[in-house]
């Protein structure tokens, strides 16, 4: 295979029409760039340039090679540069999963953000359930994935048999609301206490992969099964039958739209014992090289920082409508 080195000491020579030219260009000396192309001769068994009085001229097959050889330099630059911009964390692809309500502000905001920085990088975005997603992050097939549960502690490491394993990096906590019916009226000022509403009619989750919805385990602790209306992951289809008044739901801070959409259906603080936050955290793969996917983190940390001063202003508006 001929020498890259080679046949730049060449293209240089065509360029200039002088070997002292070419070497000045390739900050070697004169008789370096002669051997250069005395080597490739040789190689090639082929003249590749003719010396006169009058300086070098290349032959057919000089100029000939001195063209694929501009060729390859250019090829070779673009594969520098884009294993430099690859490695930097410049270009690539980012494959993100995330649940539904993430999907709303969250994600897409840090996205943005980061899209701004590195619009040659590629994306490839998955929404799905955490329990659906993790698999798919230990497989290879995402890079993150932003899940949630209901416990404040993070789960356990997932040890896959390639011994890879799962990191959990804690977004936000994500609190639900009581979206009530109109015409409810509270007994009391404050948040709602689940005892009060043993009688009432649901607007209930489908639940997360073997576990039972929100609503069901809250109302258990207290000693009752609820009394559900209808189930569906689509909040926007919660907060139309609530505001129809047909019963009472749980909300997600992420789940709800702009303060003028959240008008139409009153929300409350909820009082009871069960934990009723989602924790929402993003999942990463130890063993991914992926530069692109600390870069990504970052944005997302930020964006979930300027969230949770949005849901402490709304915490204290529900607050303040609950006490008055």
């Amino acid at each position: 295979m001929l020498s890259s080195g080679r046949l730049r000491a060449l293209l240089e020579v065509s360029r200039t029409g002088s070997i002292s030219a070419a070497a000045k260009k390739l900050q070697l000396t004169p008789s370096a760039v002669s051997h250069q192309i005395s080597t490739l001769e040789r190689e090639l068994e082929t003249k590749l340039i003719e010396r006169g009085t009058r300086g070098v001229w290349l032959t057919a097959a000089g100029r000939r090679l001195a063209e694929y050889s501009e060729s390859i330099a250019d090829l070779m630059e673009r594969a520098e540069q884009e294993a430099r911009e690859l490695g930097g964390g410049e270009r690539g692809t980012l494959s993100l999963g995330f649940f539904a309500s993430a999907g709303l502000h969250l994600v897409p905001t840090a996205l943005s953000t980061f899209m701004a920085e590195r619009p040659r990088v590629d994306l490839n975005l998955i929404p799905g359930q955490p329990h659906e997603l993790l698999p798919r992050l230990l497989s290879t097939e995402l890079d993150v994935a932003v899940v949630f549960d209901y416990s404040a502690a993070a789960p356990s490491n997932i040890t896959h048999s390639r011994t890879s394993s799962v990191a959990y990096h804690p977004l936000l906590v994500d609190p639900h609301f009581l979206a009530v019916p109109p015409g409810y009226r509270q007994r009391a000022n404050g948040p709602v206490r689940i005892a009060d509403l043993a009688s009432e009619q649901w607007i209930a989750t489908e639940g997360m992969d073997n576990e039972v919805a929100l609503v069901d385990r809250i109302c258990a602790a207290e000693g009752y099964a609820p009394n559900v209306r209808c189930r569906t992951d689509y909040y926007d289809i919660t907060l139309g039958m609530v505001s129809a008044g047909l019963g009472f739901a749980l909300i997600p801070a992420l789940s709800l739209g702009p303060v003028a959409e959240r008008r139409r259906v009153p929300l409350r603080r909820l009082s009871t014992p069960h934990p009723s936050a989602r924790h929402i955290r993003a999942a990463t793969r130890g063993d991914n090289p992926n530069p692109l996917v600390p870069a990504f983190l970052t944005h997302l940390h930020n964006t979930a920082s300027r969230i949770r001063e949005e849901v402490e202003l709304l915490i204290a508006a529900v607050d303040s409508a609950s006490a008055g």
